[in-house]
């Protein structure tokens, strides 16, 4: 549904201001300030998306028909702009039209500015009550994942105070200080990128939690797992968070061919307590993601990407609380 390619510049307005309308009420939510504004085919415009970051807009195209009508978009988006009770310091545009050509993704997305000033440096926006340092320039993702909002406000009410969390592939770590600002006692976060894991703790600074390097591990999570069981090391809450595809310099991960048994690894890291686990992939139905999980492991609650990621089909965002329990 290209409805920018044939449809007059009227149209791509109302467009944006039914879209922006769907998600007034999310202005109004003092814990959150970043969500998705207007959401692609499902909102009218296959490749568009459009999402708020505080004071600043970040849109992306998704198809490269998108590119000659910026103009278009650019001024309909100020008009619609206009309703909404925050005011935009700046517009940047992000292409995500093609794969990078080269190694060096940060700098094959680097978005450009359209209108007014870009984000200063230690930018940040709130999500669920925690404060998050975005990028809205370089790279491919900005730092926070605005899909998982609705899922963290469902877990909250699972932490306890005697849980230690283990949050592999952690990025930049907001599942732990989301968890620990709920008053978990502590949280271990291990990724194969070191550049986000001082991202990570940069979070933690930001919300003023106690910063200790032993609980920031750089490696592949997969063989963190076998380490700490090798220690006997265990767990009372985990977050097994993968990316869809990953390549280290020993393996590869694939969650289709990998998921299943790297959980079965991840069950011998706990007693008792809780793993949340999600997948990000439209070609992994709900059916699949859930067999992927241990036979003794029951699921306690179940999600998908938040409302405001509208869609006309199937959700691409598998994500659920399973409770472990041994006899």
């Amino acid at each position: 549904m290209e409805l920018l390619e044939s449809s007059p510049e009227m149209q791509i307005h109302i467009l944006l201001a039914r879209a922006f309308e769907k998600r007034e009420s999310l202005f109004s939510d003092p814990d959150t300030n970043c969500f998705r504004l207007f959401n692609g085919e499902a909102d009218g415009c296959s490749g568009l998306t459009i999402d708020i970051y505080g004071e600043f807009i970040l849109i992306q195209y998704f198809s490269p028909h998108l590119v000659r009508k910026t103009n278009d978009i650019l001024q309909n988006l100020n008009r619609s702009l206009n309703f909404l009770p925050v005011k935009a310091r700046g517009i940047l545009l992000k292409q995500r039209t093609k794969p990078p050509e080269t190694g060096d993704v940060s700098a094959a997305r680097k978005s450009i500015l359209l209108q007014g000033s870009l984000p200063p440096a230690g930018y940040a926006v709130r999500q669920n009550g925690v404060a998050a340092l975005v990028d809205l320039v370089r790279g491919q993702s900005t730092g926070i994942f605005l899909d998982m909002r609705e899922v963290r406000t469902k877990l909250a009410s699972y932490y306890r105070r005697s849980d230690i969390m283990l949050n592999l592939f952690c990025y930049t770590a907001l599942f732990s200080v989301h968890a620990v600002k709920h008053g978990i006692a502590g949280a271990v976060n291990v990724d194969i990128s070191k550049r986000v894991l001082e991202r990570a703790k940069a979070n933690y600074a930001l919300n003023h939690l106690r910063i200790d390097d032993r609980d920031f591990i750089y490696g592949d999570a997969l063989d963190w797992i076998r380490r700490f069981h090798k220690k006997r090391r265990s767990f009372s809450f985990i977050i097994f968070d993968p990316p869809t595809f990953s390549r280290s310099r020993t393996r590869t991960f694939s969650s289709l061919k990998n998921y299943k048994d790297s959980l079965s690894l991840v069950d011998r890291l706990i007693e008792k307590g809780y793993v949340f686990t999600s997948i990000n992939s439209y070609s992994i139905s709900a059916d699949q993601y859930k067999s992927f999980h241990p036979s003794n492991w029951k699921l306690e609650l179940y999600g998908n990407e938040s409302s405001d990621f509208t869609r006309l089909e199937g959700p691409y965002l598998k994500a659920g609380l399973w409770k472990i329990k041994r006899c």
